[in-house]
């Protein structure tokens, strides 16, 4: 089954959830490493492919949504506030992180390469006061981000666990 139904998440669903989610959490771990090294080639180049990555991730969240669009969601268990506003905020995050870090780094005067083989056009002029501010951005969000994934997982686990709904079962299983 490819596609969502009422009551299951389809192929297409359950592979870009679990791509993104190895996806984002090496980003987020990546992220966090290099910031701490001292600067070197080896750190420069950590943070080629953090970008590059970075870009795949755009895309794959840009899919996720169009095909989110596309398609039924699954009925939740519970329709409580949290549990309707948990994919939007999370996917509000899987946004702004990449945007957050190709602002940084054009308006930082840093070029966007995609591993090496294309480099994204600069949409964005040097300007060191918006390369600052989406430098925070990115970091605050960054620890933001991982807040949100822990409860969701934590959630996930509890639906799972405590309340045995097979929530985490449908993303797994179908």
């Amino acid at each position: 089954m490819l596609r969502n139904d009422q009551q299951h998440w389809g192929l297409i669903s359950r592979l870009t959830h679990w791509l993104m989610a190895i996806l984002i959490v090496g980003l987020l771990y990546l992220g966090l490493y290099m910031a701490d090294l001292p600067d070197s080639p080896d750190k420069f180049a950590l943070y080629g492919l953090h970008k590059s990555f970075g870009v795949i991730a755009l895309g794959f969240v840009t899919f996720r949504l169009i095909w989110r669009l596309m398609t039924i969601t699954p009925d939740l268990p519970d329709q409580l506030l949290l549990s309707r506003l948990s994919a939007p905020i999370l996917y509000l995050a899987m946004i702004m992180m990449p945007v957050s870090g190709l602002t940084m780094s054009q308006a930082g005067g840093h070029p966007v390469s995609i591993f090496g083989w294309y480099t994204l056009p600069t949409l964005i002029d040097k300007n060191p006061a918006l390369g600052k501010l989406a430098w925070q951005i990115h970091g605050y969000a960054g620890k933001i981000f991982i807040a949100l994934i822990c409860l969701h997982i934590l959630a996930a686990l509890y639906h799972q666990l405590i309340l045995k709904n097979n929530l985490l079962g449908r993303m797994i299983k179908g």
